[in-house]
């Protein structure tokens, strides 16, 4: 039955291009449909949609554009939609990038399911990003699926008292599933997701209790798990024969916590270390012992104990606060995520790691974001550092 629907959905979404602008303007031209505007992506069919991408508005949000003091079309996005106002349904929203380009969804509605399906736009181009389905029984969410052009997924609910209580989702073309929890206060309020993988691995995706905690305390604990927690695990996991000339944290701004793991060893290096550039010496992927390889050297780093994994979702929704535009901001939490990482790699240097690794005498705990390439930075302080410590 599976394999039939998959395959019309499929089906559905390769021709989305097709019949789209045809669609659209059918809705465009609807006058029982109400336009309204915002800076934020207020709705889709997923249930949950907000929460489980970790982009929950806080209370005292403007959903709407009233006014020119209500947007800053420097540093905001625009959502436009149509909707009819007395059933309190969408049909149309669009994301504006400007330059007539803009990403559309137009939704349908049937009492058995619901329905998106989303393109990207621009003057010349129409291109299907998204077809998705909500089945409903009983007026409540019984199977999402979800295509795009990579692939096809199926989540099933199981619904308990008018609330979704968890959910299963399945790669059809993969074997591979998660388990998704959800916990509600005694209001029914949302409080947590959590998904459970079929290895095992547990994510928190979204956690409403995070918002209570102030950036620096935030990185303080991150801090201490990065040295502590993760020192303790080198010491207990990892177990390398050749001499090593570096531990290496890799990050990005986009989401600059957990940050991955690798470990330089001499025999990766050809000719003279010191006639190497900086970006040979450290550079996680081209190195044997890295967090991201399943083979052969694989390192069995946990980065996601419960405990620490709201302080992921509240470092990345920070950044992702601070518009790209103002430099000023953008700048101040990048100096606090380098200021973060350079501390962790200064208190790791003063850890005895014999019992896993020996180290060369150009032994440097180092850090980088590699998309800004700043591995200089961190090399400079970290060197210096060293010196002074006569290690």
């Amino acid at each position: 039955m599976y394999n039939t629907l998959y395959a019309k959905i499929q089906e559905e979404f390769d021709r989305i291009a097709d019949t789209f602008i045809e669609k659209e303007i059918d809705v465009l031209a609807d006058e029982s449909l109400i336009t309204i505007q915002s800076k934020y992506n207020l709705y889709d069919i997923q249930p949950y949609f907000a929460q489980l991408a970790n982009e929950v508005l806080g209370p005292d949000a403007k959903l709407t554009i009233e006014s020119e003091d209500d947007f800053d079309p420097e540093t905001d996005d625009l959502y436009e939609y149509k909707i009819n106002f007395e059933s309190r349904k969408t049909y149309l929203k669009r994301e504006h990038y400007g330059g007539g380009v803009f990403y559309s969804t137009l939704y349908e509605y049937t009492d058995e399911y619901h329905k998106s399906f989303s393109v990207y736009q621009n003057k010349e181009t129409v291109k299907a990003t998204n077809l998705s389905y909500l089945y409903l029984k009983n007026g409540m969410p019984d199977q999402f699926i979800e295509c795009t052009e990579y692939g096809i997924s199926l989540k099933s609910y199981t619904c308990e008292n008018g609330i979704i209580k968890n959910y299963k989702l399945e790669w059809p073309e993969h074997n591979h599933h998660c388990i998704g929890e959800l916990t509600f206060d005694t209001k029914r309020n949302l409080e947590m997701i959590t998904e459970t993988a079929s290895d095992g691995r547990v994510r928190i995706l979204f956690d409403a209790t995070v918002s209570t905690k102030n950036i620096e305390e935030v990185l303080a604990q991150l801090e201490t798990f990065l040295v502590e927690n993760i020192a303790d695990q080198i010491l207990e996991k990892v177990k390398i024969e050749e001499p090593v000339y570096c531990i290496l944290f890799e990050y990005t701004m986009q989401g600059p916590f957990p940050p991955t793991i690798a470990f330089g060893i001499t025999s990766e290096i050809e000719g003279n270390f010191e006639d190497k550039e900086l970006y040979e010496l450290y550079n996680a992927p081209d190195m044997q012992y890295f967090s991201e390889n399943d083979y052969p050297n694989s390192i069995n780093i946990d980065f996601y104990p419960i405990d620490i994994q709201p302080n992921y979702l509240i470092t990345t929704s920070y950044g992702e606060n601070i518009p790209w535009q103002d430099e000023e901001a953008c700048g101040i939490w990048e100096k606090q995520v380098f200021d973060t990482y350079l501390r962790v790699c200064k208190r790791l240097m003063h850890f005895d790691f014999s019992k896993s690794f020996t180290k060369t005498e150009n032994f440097l705990v180092m850090a980088r974001d590699f998309e800004r390439c700043n591995e200089n930075d961190f090399y400079q302080n970290m060197l210096q550092y060293k010196i002074n410590n006569k290690y």
